[in-house]
């Protein structure tokens, strides 16, 4: 008994025919891909259209001034306290 093997027969189909098979198959990799890239594609245009320059150029701080009013708490006055437990 012997096995005799075709070497030109290829196991996984080329490039083209699994692409061809993917656009034309409704299958749910290809539908999460568009979407993908629909949401890359408007996320992208609301980027450029709101955040890609400031409102006005002449309003810029030091990074250093931002962090500080980012990041610290505000002070409470002693002077306020609870109006009620009076």
């Amino acid at each position: 008994m012997t096995l005799a093997l075709n070497r030109h027969s290829n196991p996984r189909p080329s490039l083209r025919k699994r692409l061809a098979a993917w656009v034309r198959g409704p299958t749910l990799a290809r539908d999460i891909a568009i979407v993908l890239a629909i949401k890359f594609a408007l996320l992208m245009a609301l980027k450029y259209t709101f955040f890609n320059h400031p409102q006005a150029e002449h309003m810029s701080l030091p990074p250093e001034q931002v962090a500080q009013a980012l990041l610290s708490t505000p002070a409470t006055h002693p002077s306020q306290g609870d109006q009620h437990a009076r």
